[in-house]
């Protein structure tokens, strides 16, 4: 039982320093994916603009896939921390091997679904030429990985929920560096700079690289869960799967899966409207959102910090606490936006130029076009920290649908059509969809705060166990 007493941290420690003792470590951990999605980019961003934009172009419909994963994972975060928060270990325990379960049924099926349907997705997207054969092979290799994707993130669910997120930041830097270390090696024939053989798979050899470390990464999470530094065990043999805690799963998470998924159906959408304007606003869009992900990391770790700590603290009944952590973490994302927002504005040139490393008319386009979203971009970085902050707190809370309905009114009530308004009743271009996330993250943030101070998810939070 002493073991189990490591957080209680969470449950009566100083606000801002928990806070931070929880986030850094997942601000170091969306750091170190930053760094390595930079260093993938600037790879595959040597063989081509064509090779760049397509690794983002299917970067949503991966992540629709990933969001089923996401959304029982994030319920297994709240159930299990709000188990530990009221001090029922055992259950909390059953509920982290049906999890484990429940991933690994879901990646294995899915990895071979999204294999096979790769190439259909990239033609349906409205790709065509040289960026539909390199996104084909690029998409279906990264479904290949699919299922460790998943069983990492029952590994990360179980830690997190413990508030134990320096393991994971760990395992996540140890993946990263390993992938940028495969990174050139699989891409070239020639490693840059050392002048050694590499085995020259193009962007084919991008995805094998992340799939490599994302099977170390699963390595390493099982190494954790069955070291002393979790307390959250999962027992094989002691525990009994029963239909009951599946369905709970499956039903908790099913609200945050359909946000999470219909953002990544409505950013695949999104994408479809982008490629229609021309390889270069792909390639603009590519390039100023790897730049922008560095600026998001930080209140993303606070906003992830917020699901285990608002879940313990509900679970212990301690809701005046959960109040104060909430005002913490909204300062706290005020101060890291509005900083990353000018960093972001004052190196544009520096941070552009690593991408679009081209010259002649289509990168001169590209310039042009990146220039002008870094801009939008600039201005709603406050707003997407508040809608991280946002998510975090209702999910840790147990209201799941809040945060479901926050991110897919964001996309299909606000976003979606506003661009197409822009595209069928005005001349505004690529403009109109840089517009358009402006204002739609900010329409976001007033409903957000609108649910937030009707106070539903803080007078009457949801905890059925």
């Amino acid at each position: 039982m002493a073991s189990h007493m490591n957080n209680r941290k969470i449950l009566d420690g100083p606000i801002v320093p928990v806070l931070f003792s929880v986030a850094v470590p997942l601000m170091i951990s969306n750091f170190i994916t930053a760094v390595y999605n930079l260093a993938d980019g600037l790879w595959v961003a040597q063989l081509s603009l064509i090779e760049f934009s397509a690794t983002s172009f299917v970067w949503p419909p991966h992540y629709l896939f990933v969001s089923l994963g996401i959304g029982v994972s994030i319920a297994g975060t709240a159930i299990i921390s709000q188990l530990l928060g009221a001090g029922d270990f055992r259950r909390a325990e059953s509920y982290a091997t049906h999890l484990f379960f429940f991933c690994l049924f879901l990646g294995g099926i899915f990895s071979i679904v999204g294999y096979f349907l790769a190439p259909s997705i990239v033609q349906w997207m409205g790709a065509s030429g040289a960026l539909r054969a390199k996104a084909s092979v690029y998409l279906s290799i990264m479904m290949t990985g699919f299922a460790f994707e998943l069983v990492f993130l029952s590994f990360n669910a179980i830690l997190g929920a413990q508030g134990k997120t320096r393991v994971t930041t760990v395992i996540s830097a140890s993946s990263a560096i390993l992938n940028i270390v495969l990174d050139p090696f699989m891409i070239f024939n020639r490693i840059p700079v050392l002048n050694l053989p590499g085995l020259g798979l193009g962007i084919a050899g991008a995805a094998w690289a992340t799939v490599i470390s994302q099977a170390f990464r699963v390595v390493l999470g099982a190494g954790a869960i069955r070291s002393h530094v979790n307390d959250v065990r999962l027992r094989f043999r002691k525990t009994k799967l029963t239909l009951a805690q599946f369905a709970h799963l499956a039903r908790t998470g099913f609200p945050t899966a359909l946000g999470q998924g219909s953002a990544a159906l409505g950013f695949t959408l999104l994408n479809t409207v982008i490629v229609a304007y021309g390889d270069a606003a792909i390639a603009a869009y590519a390039a100023v959102n790897r730049v922008s992900s560095f600026v998001m990391m930080p209140a993303m770790g606070v906003g992830g910090a917020m699901t285990a700590i608002v879940g313990q603290n509900i679970g212990a009944g301690n809701r005046e606490r959960v109040r104060e952590f909430s005002r913490a973490a909204f300062r706290n994302v005020t101060y890291l936006t509005v900083v990353g927002a000018i960093v972001m504005w004052l190196l544009r040139y520096p941070t552009l130029s690593l991408f679009i490393r081209e010259t002649g008319d289509q990168a001169s386009l590209v310039w042009k076009l990146a220039l002008e979203y870094v801009v939008y971009c600039t201005l709603m970085t406050p707003a997407m920290g508040y809608f991280s902050a946002f998510s975090g707190i209702f999910s840790g809370a147990g209201y799941h649908r809040y945060a479901a309905f926050l991110s897919i009114l964001r996309l299909w009530g606000f976003r979606l059509p506003v661009i197409y308004y822009f595209r069928e009743f005005t001349q505004l271009g690529t403009t109109g969809i840089w517009v358009a996330m402006l204002v739609s993250n900010i329409l976001i943030v007033m409903v957000g705060c609108r649910l937030y101070w009707k106070g539903k998810w803080f007078t009457n939070p949801i905890i059925r166990h």
